[in-house]
């Protein structure tokens, strides 16, 4: 029985390894993936910290990097079901982030709002041991601190500073957390 369980996962450690190999993909370590697979379309660079975790059962992962677009994800990061994340620019997911059930993370609009302005495209960060819950957007542009927590279907549109809690449509500071060095989420 060991030996099975030891040479299932093997295989599929190497698995993994190939299809990030088949998809560009730069990782560290091998990633972990429950369930489905994401889907993902890399016309950019990916590149994965060790210890990264996509957690499908109920809904895929779409992923999707554009032409000399990045998407860097830190160690120990975790995506759950549904997470839809597309860089055309620069998406920066820092260590230990953890990214709740139908969480979109775009640095693009896609398209203009009317025809004397360009479509917005810009940056996002998201920083080390973030949480953010379920049925969030994180748009263009936004910047999240170290450990904030973004509540359960927010919209972050800006900058959301370190250590707080921040809620709502646009998200905003509703209470500073007190954490300290070193603790991480679980």
């Amino acid at each position: 029985m060991f030996k099975k369980t030891s040479l299932r996962r093997k295989l599929k450690g190497l698995s993994i390894k190939l299809f990030c190999k088949r998809k560009k993909i730069t990782i560290t370590d091998t990633p972990s993936f429950s369930g489905a697979w994401p889907y993902i379309s890399n016309k950019g660079v990916i590149r994965l910290g060790g210890q990264c975790s996509f957690r499908s059962f109920r809904l895929h992962q779409t992923i999707t990097v554009q032409a000399e677009a990045t998407l860097e994800i830190g160690e120990g990061s975790f995506f759950n079901d549904g997470v839809n994340i597309c860089a055309s620019q620069s998406i920066k997911i820092g260590r230990n982030a953890k990214i709740g059930d139908m969480t979109y993370v775009f640095d693009t609009d896609f398209h203009q709002l009317s025809p004397d302005r360009d479509v917005k495209k810009a940056s996002v960060v998201i920083g080390n041991n973030v949480w953010v819950g379920a049925n969030s957007m994180i748009l263009a542009g936004s910047s999240i601190g170290d450990n904030s927590v973004i509540a359960a279907g927010s919209i972050v549109v800006g900058e959301i500073p370190p250590n707080c809690l921040a809620a709502g449509t646009p998200a905003k500071v509703i209470k500073s957390l007190n954490i300290p060095d070193g603790w991480l989420r679980q």
